[in-house]
């Protein structure tokens, strides 16, 4: 028979625990007020996201001081990115299919990359990619020989590398001739993931017992999007809420809090 007492425990220490969702969300929304005043003329979060990544503006300087400084302000905010980092390495969480985290994360998208027209050994090699707002809503690849015969003509509404696998023509093709086209494939691809991680001690920004890439923009449109991630799955009711998410929110929470406070 279970203990009253051991009953009594669980549920006090199950409301002893804060919940950082709800502190994330009350963070968001001043700096929702923030970014909507900034720029009226946007129409959604996306955008306003996007043009906060692109430009020079508040957040990105009160990012960039924290990320450099060196006073006792800075070196909290750096341990809380250590800790967001920690706890996102740890446990799982994907937006649209894509793992929130800081060692491989797509973190904008690049429109220049989406036409690729190239040569090799006489064959050309062509793709072409469509694009509705962020979503890719058609792929195009070509294979045409140096007699102008056509090896290749692959379409697909999505943007699927194992689906042009799939093709019965792509089988056809020589075994160079696969791989010159996946390679076009690839680098057509505009949302093209990141690694904020650095492997180099020597050539990093350093927060807490993590080496980060030494490109602080870069860093600072990655935790923006990935925040923005968070925002979406809590927002959209995708998360789970348990002990371990709730985890991964304390640091996004402290980290989002910290830029609010200078804008």
């Amino acid at each position: 028979m279970p203990s009253t007492y051991t009953e009594n425990a669980d549920r006090w220490k199950s409301l002893a625990d804060i919940d950082y969702f709800t502190q994330f969300v009350k963070a968001w929304i001043p700096f929702n007020a923030w970014y909507k005043t900034y720029y009226p003329a946007l129409r959604t979060d996306r955008e306003a996201i996007n043009e906060i990544k692109t430009t020079a503006n508040a957040a990105r300087n009160r990012f960039l001081g924290l990320l450099n400084g060196a006073n006792d302000e800075s070196e909290l905010f750096r341990s809380n990115l250590a800790h967001l980092h920690y706890c996102l390495n740890n446990t799982l969480v994907e937006n649209n299919r894509q793992r929130i985290y800081f060692e491989n994360f797509v973190i904008e998208m690049d429109r220049t990359c989406i036409n690729q027209n190239d040569s090799y050994n006489s064959i050309n090699y062509e793709v072409r990619l469509t694009l509705s707002g962020s979503v890719i809503t058609k792929s195009i690849a070509t294979v045409i020989s140096s007699t102008s015969r056509t090896l290749l003509n692959y379409s697909h509404t999505d943007y699927d590398l194992h689906h042009l696998r799939s093709d019965r023509s792509f089988g056809r093709l020589s075994g160079i001739q696969r791989q010159f086209l996946e390679q076009k494939f690839r680098d057509a691809n505009p949302f093209k993931p990141i690694n904020l991680l650095s492997g180099d001690p020597t050539n990093c920004i350093q927060v807490g017992q993590y080496n980060l890439i030494k490109e602080p923009i870069t860093i600072f449109k990655g935790v923006l999007e990935m925040l923005y991630n968070l925002r979406n799955v809590l927002f959209h009711g995708q998360i789970i809420p348990n002990r371990d998410t709730n985890t991964v929110y304390e640091p996004a929470y402290k980290v989002l809090k910290m830029i609010v406070e200078g804008l």
